[in-house]
């Protein structure tokens, strides 16, 4: 497992990437269906959201690198699991919203 572990890194800092892009246009998808009276609520809650997204980001990075430089592989893998989840999840709650459309 051990001369995996830079690829499992970089496969996680690109995983992240997707997951941000995913949140960062998941949040207006899900505050569209707010009514038209709460727009300008919907336009603060979009912002907060990607400002959390941040966060979270930086969270998920700062656990892949503790994990890679302190070569911790089972770490890494707790790691890709609960972003390719998060992933998962973005993409299921995607696809029932536009259903409901």
């Amino acid at each position: 497992m051990e001369q995996y572990i830079p690829y499992v890194f970089l496969g996680n800092a690109l995983l992240v990437i997707v997951d941000a892009t995913l949140g960062y246009f998941m949040a207006p998808l899900l505050l569209s269906k707010m009514e038209a009276a709460k727009a300008e609520s919907a336009a603060w809650t979009a912002n907060s959201i990607r400002k959390l997204l941040s966060v979270v980001v930086a969270l998920y990075m700062f656990f892949n690198c503790m994990a890679y430089f302190g070569q911790n592989s089972l770490l890494l893998l707790i790691v890709t699991a609960v972003v390719i989840l998060d992933i998962m999840l973005q993409l299921v709650v995607r696809w029932k919203v536009r259903r409901k459309e």
